[in-house]
């Protein structure tokens, strides 16, 4: 059972949420979900009471099963943390008779990450992109899905974000994404950027060959992943406005045309942690990894970083590389140069003391 006034401060949270925060309704449905957990966790109890349950509800994320048997993931516990966290902490301050919950308490609502051997694979390498890159299509649908997935892999676009996606806001001769709500783009909290699209030539001959395909029978307002007619088979140039639920289209277009050639399943996110991955190992410096970021619309870097995470592979290459480095002469020499230039500037600060 759930306790009645529970639900309701969750009902006048998620509407603060919605109102003052401004969060899309996408993403207010997602914080809905998550809170039915620590409502359950909860019970009957009331809120305020919440410090006192027996069982914690880091224990709670952790033994939890759903109807299948299936426990969460370790991503899906961390939302459900830092979601439960951030609606208590709006409890004590937007309603009273909340004392109970103390920053003491607040402090405990964090959940340990043990990382995972397997994460790595969840991604698609520049060798599998390849491969989905160059399978043979037999129809328009197998056509649009193939597209798809290479462009959410050279430009690491949200799948929300590439199914609303209109001509006229992509411009292929200058690489450039514009991705903003304004034209209908449905991006995260309504974020609003430009990005850019990697060129590799042979990924990129795909998206021109079906990019003017799509512009040669649709308006500037049409959909770059083209509405398709259940009743023709053909790119319907009537249909301009899309449902809510278009990703799922995409999703299992994709699931069905990755069976048929026996092609590895990836989700349409692990296109955008593939994007992630290519541009990581090609980063010289910081100055590249900050252009990561904001080409995949993060705030921080550290949620770029958990993105990329290099292949075993790939990890294991490097190390070998490293490892067979030899000290060499340039080395000593530059070591030689940086104590040169450190006795140059220490004697002229010594000048200047002196002057």
């Amino acid at each position: 059972m759930i306790n009645r006034q529970n639900k309701l401060l969750v009902d006048e949270y998620l509407a603060y949420r919605l109102r003052f925060d401004q969060l899309d309704p996408k993403s207010v449905r997602l914080e809905r979900s998550l809170a039915f957990h620590y409502l359950t966790w909860t019970g009957e109890q009331p809120f305020k009471n919440a410090p006192k349950c027996d069982v914690s509800l880091t224990e709670y994320v952790r033994d939890y099963k759903g109807s299948g048997g299936q426990a969460l993931s370790q991503h899906y516990r961390r939302k459900i943390i830092g979601s439960a966290r951030t609606f208590f902490t709006w409890l004590t301050i937007h309603k009273q008779g909340f004392r109970s919950i103390t920053t003491a308490w607040l402090s405990t609502l964090k959940m340990r990450v043990i990382k995972d051997e397997f994460d790595d694979d969840s991604t698609v390498s520049l060798d599998e992109i390849l491969r989905i890159a160059r399978a043979p299509v037999a129809s328009l649908v197998q056509e649009r899905v193939r597209a798809g997935t290479v462009f959410l892999f050279l430009s690491g676009m949200r799948i929300s974000a590439f199914v609303s996606l209109p001509l006229k806001a992509l411009d292929l001769n200058g690489l450039e994404v514009r991705q903003s709500p304004d034209l209908g783009v449905r991006t995260k909290n309504k974020k609003k950027a430009v990005t850019y699209l990697i060129n590799l030539e042979e990924l990129f001959d795909v998206i021109k060959a079906w990019d003017k395909k799509v512009r040669a029978l649709l308006p500037p307002e049409g959909f770059w992943f083209a509405p398709i007619s259940s009743l023709t088979g053909e790119i319907d140039p009537k249909a301009l406005t899309i449902g809510e639920h278009r990703s799922a289209a995409f999703h299992k277009n994709l699931v069905d045309w990755l069976a048929i050639h026996e092609i590895e399943y990836h989700s349409p996110h692990d296109f955008r942690r593939g994007h992630a991955n290519y541009l990581f190992d090609n980063s010289k410096d910081m100055n590249d990894l900050e252009a990561v970021r904001e080409n995949l619309m993060h705030e921080s870097l550290v949620t770029t970083e958990s993105y990329a995470r290099q292949r075993k592979i790939q990890r294991k290459a490097r190390i070998l590389q490293m490892s067979n480095v030899e000290v060499s002469a340039p080395q000593v020499n530059m070591q030689s140069e940086i104590l040169n230039r450190l006795t140059s500037l220490a004697q002229a600060v010594e000048m200047l003391r002196s002057q």
